[in-house]
């Protein structure tokens, strides 16, 4: 038997049951995971690795803004349901102190954004352009 990333060994145990004096011959399934040493490094070419991270990055991006949309309408949902539970018309008289509840969750995860957008930009091969363009800003009187 193959099993993907275990090794399974078979192994045939026999012993003298205690009543008739007969041998009882058991199959044991051993089941061991191998050692996965160290981690698979990603494949991708040298002259796309930038990109490679860039993508990355901006996935993460992507991934927070959304998961920001999401934390805050569950807090206004759930904020709304129990001040339409304390008292006649809650939900409506409640309207903006739940917003902002729900405002306040949004931006706690919002607020990953800038950074894995700067992941992005910021690289060895940015900060050279970066230095060359200042240094020709600056002129013969910059040095």
């Amino acid at each position: 038997m193959s099993i993907p990333g275990k090794e399974v060994t078979t192994e045939t145990a026999v012993r003298v049951d205690g009543n008739g004096g007969q041998m009882v011959a058991t199959e044991v399934v051993i089941e061991r995971t191998r050692s996965q040493g160290k981690k698979k490094k990603r494949k991708t070419s040298k002259g796309l690795k930038n990109l490679d991270k860039a993508h990355d990055n901006a996935s993460r991006a992507m991934e927070h803004l959304s998961a920001s949309v999401s934390d805050g309408l569950k807090t206004y949902r759930r904020e709304q349901k129990a001040s339409a539970e304390k008292k006649k018309d809650g939900a409506l008289r409640d309207l903006m102190k739940n917003s902002g509840k729900a405002a306040s969750d949004s931006l706690k995860t919002l607020s990953k954004v800038p950074l894995d957008l700067t992941r992005t930009i910021d690289n060895k091969r940015n900060r050279k352009q970066v230095r060359a363009v200042a240094r020709f800003i600056a002129g013969p009187l910059g040095r």
